[in-house]
């Protein structure tokens, strides 16, 4: 999809509605009347056959009686006669159709019959369609609306801006576009997609992103339309710095469907999406007031250069609570110092503080210097990113300060962010002053906090050269093309390994008795023996391992008493030997390699503790694949038990550069396989001291066409 085709069905010069009533109050008659009372400076042409003319604008039978041409159709008619009217809007060359009705696929198969056959008809035909079930969209930046929304009666117009908002929920996005008016805050157009027949969610964001005035984009979806398109419009937001906001409904349970590995069962699709959204730079908020809080601070593109901030307030208690919640965000409140703290020290009342929260005291609505004189000192200090400024001062000289603190936003890069706490009779004139002039104004305390948070990840993330286009691909590619529709057993499973230079306990698979002495030839005792068998999941259950063989005469015992144990577990099982591997003879941490296909965005890689902790501990780190080395390692260190592979308690840090290597060399093989590789369970591995390397101790591997649900225990 181009976004020309899209910037035609929002910039129309000419429009058919479809359906229109004289009765400016149903459904079929807003559109008009919104129309006519935004001055739509193009051509109005109302369809309906009972009307000769609708406010003085001749009224056509057919869309095809129209003398002009038709840049967009508004038809809100009955699902039954849809296919009717399609035909009709064929036939007059209309390439662009908004369609209000709804009694399609949301009502079951035969609203999805008609439906599915509209969308073929404006296929074939090339038409684009947004709907059905939509309420409508706004062009806010040239007052057009297309629809019946309530929030597109606004008596006093729209405010425009750099925002740019599609939701599925008509109801919901527009009252998000409603409330964000009142704080201020402008838009470039507002998009509701309805059943999503054609234009999707992800396909308004594309559109939205490559239009110069649009440098926000928030969104309402229910579903992804599509995952990679989604991923492929996030990196592209990263190369033009426009913000990404996303509400998700329409959360899964973890654990939908059966599972074959540990790594399948840790993580469902609403954590895929959040792990797609931290990785590729997309803020997610719970609900539209978070939504609206992340558009004031992210609005104004003034990015912070890190975590720093320094909060003032003219109450303990709010300093304290400022401090409270930048510890539960993660931004960093550090005392001043120098030349910083003697200034503001000089500036403020001896019974305050300088410290950080600072503490100007209520002396400050007295002597409204203070705060100026503190705001302009920490805007000069480096190790300031972000000042946070919270005050109850209402009336008058509450006023006053916000408009100081205006003038000082200005001219200043450094984001200043304002809580204004107090009724709106006594402090909304200050809270408007920093509305209207785009500085970002919370009531409360965790609301403001929460949004800096927002801006300190996302500048971050831009700050961040990460390349997000895929990795050239550096891992061989074993031939493996025979295995790719059956679960690979673990001997085949550490053949791969072995070749993507990821180090395997050397081993033999015995088939019989008189094989051994010459198979485990080269191989160091002791060892350990495993049965090999699709049909026995869990070995040790089955009496299938046999730890610390110590010579040839205990490896052919535990052959024979392992073959006789896996008969009488399984008398029906395909048995295809016995492994016999040497045991790992030093210590080191338990980790564990992973792989999970989720149906909406592919591939993604896990990593966390493994052994018997995998399911205990849960502490896992996920990426979408393919990842960089860089990626790797910060997988790596957001692991919970990160500081055991650094060295506790007199123990040697682990060999944490080959546990990130391997990392990225699963990512490569995953990324080449293109989507059959559904699942992969490495083990533990088993990650050495510095330099030592890594072991994979164990290993499954599920390739596409796989039903049936398999586990490979641990040794």
């Amino acid at each position: 999809m181009s976004t020309k085709e899209l910037r035609d069905f929002f910039h129309p010069k000419s429009i058919a509605i479809i359906g229109a009533s004289t009765d400016f109050t149903t459904i079929s008659g807003k559109p008009m009347k919104n129309l006519i009372h935004s001055n739509f400076g193009g051509e109005i042409y109302p369809v309906n056959p009972r009307y000769d003319s609708i406010e003085g604008y001749k009224c056509f039978d057919s869309i095809l009686d129209i003398p002009g041409k038709v840049d967009l159709a508004l038809i809100a008619v009955s699902a039954s006669r849809l296919i009717s009217i399609m035909g009709e809007c064929i036939s007059k060359n209309v390439k662009n159709i908004l369609l209000f009705s709804s009694g399609f696929a949301e009502i079951g198969d035969s609203g999805k019959k008609i439906q599915d056959e509209v969308a073929k008809m404006a296929q074939e035909n090339d038409i684009r369609i947004i709907g059905p079930n939509s309420v409508g969209c706004l062009n806010v930046k040239d007052s057009i609306p297309m629809g019946f929304a309530t929030s597109m009666e606004a008596e006093k117009g729209f405010i425009r801006g750099n925002i740019g908002l599609v939701s599925q929920s008509g109801a919901l996005g527009f009252s998000v576009f409603g409330l964000a008016q009142e704080e201020s805050l402008g838009f470039t157009y507002v998009i509701n997609t309805g059943n999503e027949m054609d234009i999707t969610t992800v396909d308004s964001i594309e559109f939205m992103l490559e239009d110069d005035e649009t440098t926000v984009i928030a969104a309402y979806m229910e579903g992804i339309p599509n995952g990679e398109h989604l991923i492929t419009v996030a990196k592209r937001a990263k190369v033009l710095r426009k913000p990404l906001i996303i509400l998700k409904a329409g959360k899964s349970a973890i654990g939908k469907e059966a599972a074959s590995s540990h790594t399948a069962s840790l993580a469902g699709s609403e954590e895929m999406f959040q792990v797609i959204a931290k990785q590729y730079g997309i803020i997610t908020v719970k609900d539209i007031d978070e939504m609206i809080d992340v558009m004031k601070i992210v609005s104004r593109r003034k990015w912070s250069n890190g975590r720093k901030v320094v909060t003032i307030s003219n109450s303990g208690a709010a300093g304290i609570a400022m401090a409270d919640f930048s510890e539960e965000f993660g931004l960093i409140l550090e005392p001043l110092q120098g030349e910083t703290k003697d200034k503001i020290d000089a500036t403020i009342p001896s019974y305050g503080s300088a410290l950080n929260p600072i503490d100007i005291t209520a002396q400050a609505l007295k002597e409204q210097h203070i705060l100026t004189e503190t705001v302009e000192t920490l805007v000069r200090d480096d190790n300031t990113d972000i000042i946070v400024i919270q005050t109850t001062f209402g009336g008058v000289l509450g006023e006053q300060i916000c408009r100081s603190v205006v003038e000082i936003d200005k001219r200043e890069e450094k984001p200043i962010i304002v809580t204004v706490t107090g009724t709106e009779e006594l402090t909304g004139k200050g809270r408007q002053v920093l509305r209207e002039s785009g500085v970002p104004v919370y009531k409360t305390t965790y609301d403001t906090m929460l949004a800096v948070k927002h801006l300190v990840e996302l500048s971050e993330f831009y700050h961040k050269e990460t390349d997000l286009s895929s990795p050239v691909s550096r891992a061989h590619q074993p031939d493996n093309v025979q295995y790719k529709t059956r679960v690979w057993t673990e001997d085949e499973s550490k053949r791969l390994l072995k070749q993507l230079d990821i180090r395997v306990p050397e081993n033999a698979v015995i088939q019989s008795v008189e094989q051994i002495e010459s198979y485990v030839e080269g191989l160091k005792f002791p060892l350990v023996a495993k049965i090999i068998s699709k049909d026995i999941l869990h070995k040790t259950d089955a009496g299938g391992v046999k730890l610390g063989v110590q010579n040839i005469d205990e490896a052919k015992q535990a052959y024979i008493d392992i073959m006789e144990a896996a008969k009488n577990y399984n008398p029906n099982a395909h048995i295809q030997g016995v492994l016999l591997e040497e045991m790992l003879n030093k210590n080191g941490i338990e980790m564990f390699i992973g792989v999970k296909s989720d149906p909406q965005f592919g591939s993604f890689l896990v990593c966390g503790l493994g052994g018997i902790f995998i399911e205990v501990l849960k502490d896992i780190s996920i990426r979408h694949i393919p990842i960089t080395k860089e990626e790797a390692k910060t997988m790596v260190e957001e692991l919970k038990g990160y500081p055991l592979l650094l060295g506790t308690r007199g123990q040697e840090r682990s060999d944490i550069e080959a546990f990130a290597d391997a990392l990225v060399k699963i990512s490569d093989y995953v990324d080449q396989q293109n989507g059959t590789l559904k699942e992969m369970d490495i083990n533990p591995v088993v990650v050495l001291n510095d330099g030592e390397g890594i072991i994979a101790l164990d290993g499954l591997f599920v390739w596409d066409e796989v039903e049936s649900a398999y586990l490979v225990s641990n040794q």
